[in-house]
This record gives structure tokens, sequence and C-alpha cells, in this order.
């Protein structure tokens, strides 16, 4: 207990708003994540379904699957750009507030973000080797 006392005791409100608020921006990376993955999986779920309507349902009309295609290039580049975005974002932002209490550092977030690049980027890899 004194011990969790002198850490409170090093650190004033100020020191602890900041930490409220670096939690925020945390809080809010991961949500855009959440929104880019969601646009991504969404875009490969229209993909997928254009390739299954062009070799199950040949009497489908070119335009829909030509709409079909650019829908889900558009969502696709769409998640990929909100993922980017909120990265830059949060290390922006990290590296002004973060900076002046030398409390976290935005490694785990950039793994997040890391991670979800290569799903991408392997998912799209499998979906060409699989529907060529």
């Amino acid at each position: 207990m004194a011990k969790n006392n002198e850490v409170h005791d090093q650190l004033d409100n100020n020191d602890l708003a900041r930490m409220r608020t670096l939690l925020a921006n945390e809080r809010t990376f991961l949500a855009w994540c959440r929104t880019s993955l969601g646009l991504i999986g969404f875009g490969f779920l229209i993909e997928k379904a254009g390739i299954y309507m062009r070799k199950f349902v040949p009497e489908t009309p070119q335009d829909v699957l030509n709409e079909m295609t650019f829908l889900s290039i558009f969502t696709l580049v769409s998640g990929v750009v909100i993922l980017i975005s909120a990265a830059v974002r949060f290390i922006r932002f990290e590296r002004s507030v973060g900076a002046r209490i030398k409390w976290t550092t935005p490694y785990p977030e950039m793994l997040v973000t890391i991670a979800v690049g290569l799903i991408l980027l392997i998912s799209t890899l499998a979906g060409k080797m699989f529907f060529k």
C-alpha cells in the first residue's frame, strides 16, 4: 500500500489527466481499427459474393458484377486508409501528450496495426491462390 501511495504522490493532477487522455486516445485508436477491419471484411465479402456469382450464376448482368467489384475495392481501400490515418493520428497524439509524462509507448498499438496489415496481405494472397 505504501508503494502505491508513493507513485500517486509523484503524479499530480495534470499527469493523471494526461494519463486519462492517453487512455482515451488508445480506446479511440482501437475503435478506428475495429471500424477499418469491418470495412475490410465487408470488402472481402462483396468480392467473394461476386466471384461466386460469376462462377455459379452466369446469367448475372456484367454491370452488377462490375459494380460489386468497384464497391469491394472501394471498401477495402477505405478500410486501409482509415487504419493508416488512425495509426498516424495515434502516434502524433501519443508523442505530443505522452512525452510529457514519460508513461507509455505506442508499441502495442502499432503491433495491432501491423497485425491487421499482415492479415489483410495474407487474406489477399490466399484469395488470389484459391480463386485463379
